[in-house]
């Protein structure tokens, strides 16, 4: 009995202690989920705001790199711009140029012209006088070499006004989206005086002093193609009836024998093309 009695004072202390222990995790078991939870917030804030700040910098870098991209836009678009007035400018140059040579060509003739009716008058006395010998000698009368050079100086006149036309027709282009006037008066500002619109071998017109008297009655010269792009250089923009001499869409003018050339509508535009001559026959 004493054994059993002592046996069972030892266990109950061991289960005393058993319970008291379970007892103190049951108290503190909130405690340590309380601080499980604190602690996986802790971490989660954590990681959240170094995430926020990653993407605060990579904000900043995309910033940055935006305005590095305007700025190369506006620089490509400033150099374009540089580029296209370049352009404008060594072609308005290499116009002036021209201007100047055609104003040159102009005060040589206009030389030549003054000279012209004293030049006549002796040509028509030296004429008459060989007229009058042929006729007593009853021969043929020679051809007048006076007339000869003045129908070719007034043929040289004459491409000079439509190299002229030409030019100023280009200098309204440049300004006006490329497009070619599609009427004298329209150019009158780079035109130097309306004098030039009437050809020298036209004497059934007279020269229009000034632009406040302009009425197109003055006018010698056809324009076949007003209005159109400057894209194709090859285009006959202004024609005179009289000497066949034309002017292209570049600026440039030609002079044109009928038998050789002529101006006919290619694909809806007005063009030079080569005359089909007779083949020569075959020799025997």
């Amino acid at each position: 009995m004493n054994d059993q009695a002592s046996r069972s004072g030892e266990r109950l202390p061991a289960t005393y202690s058993e319970a008291a222990g379970a007892s103190f995790w049951r108290r503190q078991t909130p405690t340590l989920l309380f601080c499980a939870i604190l602690l996986a917030g802790l971490i989660a804030l954590t990681i959240q705001t170094l995430q926020m700040f990653d993407l605060r910098r990579e904000n900043a870098s995309l910033r940055a790199a935006t305005a590095n991209l305007d700025q190369l836009r506006q620089d490509s678009a400033e150099v374009e711009r540089l580029r296209a007035a370049a352009q404008q400018a060594e072609r308005a140059h290499k116009e002036q140029e021209e201007l100047e040579k055609l104003r040159a060509e102009v005060d040589q003739l206009r030389t030549i012209a003054s000279e012209l009716p004293a030049l006549r008058a002796e040509s028509q006395r030296l004429a008459a006088e060989r007229a009058e010998a042929a006729a007593r000698a009853g021969v043929v009368a020679e051809v007048d070499p006076f007339a000869e050079a003045k129908g070719r100086a007034q043929r040289i006149s004459c491409i000079s006004n439509i190299k002229q036309i030409g030019l100023a027709a280009r200098m309204w282009a440049n300004d006006n989206k490329e497009i070619m006037p599609s009427d004298f008066l329209s150019m009158s500002n780079e035109l130097s005086s309306p004098k030039i619109l009437t050809c020298p071998a036209d004497t059934a017109r007279n020269q229009a002093a000034s632009w406040l008297g302009f009425d197109g009655n003055s006018v010698s010269y056809e324009l076949l193609s007003p209005g159109v792009p400057e894209g194709d250089p090859s285009i006959v923009y202004v024609r005179c009836p009289i000497h066949h001499n034309v002017g292209l869409i570049d600026g440039s003018a030609q002079q044109l024998d009928p038998a050789v050339h002529r101006i006919n509508k290619v694909d809806g535009k007005f063009k030079i093309v080569r005359v089909n001559l007779p083949s020569n026959p075959a020799q025997p």
